[in-house]
């Protein structure tokens, strides 16, 4: 083999990939160190996934500059006297000695590049975690750690705690008026010409089985259909000309709902009333076209 093609079957220090890096689960985060093995140690650059509600207790660093730069989700950062509301693209510096946290307010987890000045921070996951299989959340209860010992792990790495974590309520308060997130789509109607051999067809080609519904003798009806699976929901009504009759966008709870409520009716956009099922919570508006849009919360554990 030739000296060239040698180095091109090495793998390159000059750069990682996510799923070459190394992690570690530590509570109920995940972080993945993106540094090359054998590059500069400094700047250590960490990409974290955090859970919806994640925030850790209000800390102080004597001698980390921390910084971040939110890749996916929402996050709600309090630094001292100041919050904001921190989307995709925003990036965050957080000086020597300022006491600070987060909270994420995203319906789904969210994901950020951590830039730290020492690997303080790195050093305590890597005592009180875990080595991550995968780069995802952990299982639960994959990470335990005692009161006693994480007080212990957080005070010899540069972390000196001095307040609870940002609940949610003081999160969306600390921000004033702010729209609600918006989730995926949740579910959708199709209105279909032959409602027994369209259920059957989505049925095997998807995998779905019937939730709710009745179809009548002359073929009218009205058939929910659910994912083995979770995630998403599709109902079917016929007979009629094919179209999609509604689609039905998530909200984290029914706080949320209600939020998004008032949020429209501020906007003179006339939403309809909340109705409450066991599968959830929901209420309808319709555009221009008439077209009806739902914003529904599943229901409550």
């Amino acid at each position: 083999m030739s000296t060239a093609a040698a180095v091109r079957t090495q793998r390159p220090r000059f750069a990682t990939e996510p799923e070459t890096s190394q992690a570690w689960w530590f509570l109920d985060t995940c972080v993945v160190v993106r540094n090359p093995e054998g590059a500069p140690r400094y700047p250590l650059v960490m990409e974290l996934i955090v859970p919806p509600g994640g925030s850790p207790p209000r800390h102080v660093h004597q001698d980390l500059n921390d910084a971040f730069f939110l890749l996916e989700g929402e996050v709600v950062l309090s630094v001292g006297e100041e919050t904001i509301l921190a989307h995709p693209g925003t990036y965050a510096v957080v000086p020597v000695g300022s006491d600070h946290t987060f909270r994420v307010t995203s319906p789904t987890p969210a994901r950020m590049l951590q830039i730290h000045d020492d690997d303080s921070f790195l050093r305590m996951v890597q005592a009180g975690g875990v080595p991550a299989t995968e780069h995802r959340l952990p299982p639960p209860g994959k990470v335990n750690l005692d009161l006693e010992t994480l007080s212990r792990l957080v005070e010899e790495h540069d972390s000196h705690v001095v307040g609870g974590s940002l609940e949610e309520d003081e999160a969306r308060a600390a921000l004033g008026s702010v729209q609600p997130v918006l989730g995926p789509v949740n579910h959708l109607e199709l209105a279909v010409t032959d409602l027994r051999r369209s259920e059957a067809w989505y049925a095997g080609a998807f995998g779905l089985v019937r939730i709710n519904g009745e179809i009548a003798d002359n073929g009218s009806g009205h058939v929910t259909l659910g994912s083995i699976s979770g995630g998403w929901v599709l109902a079917l009504s016929g007979p009629a000309s094919p179209v999609v009759r509604h689609v039905a966008f998530t909200c984290a709870d029914r706080g949320a709902l209600v939020a998004w409520r008032d949020a429209l009716a501020s906007k003179d956009v006339a939403p309809g009333t909340i109705t409450d099922a066991p599968y959830g919570s929901g209420f309808v508006v319709r555009d221009p076209d008439g077209l009806e849009l739902e914003l529904f919360a599943p229901p409550s554990a």
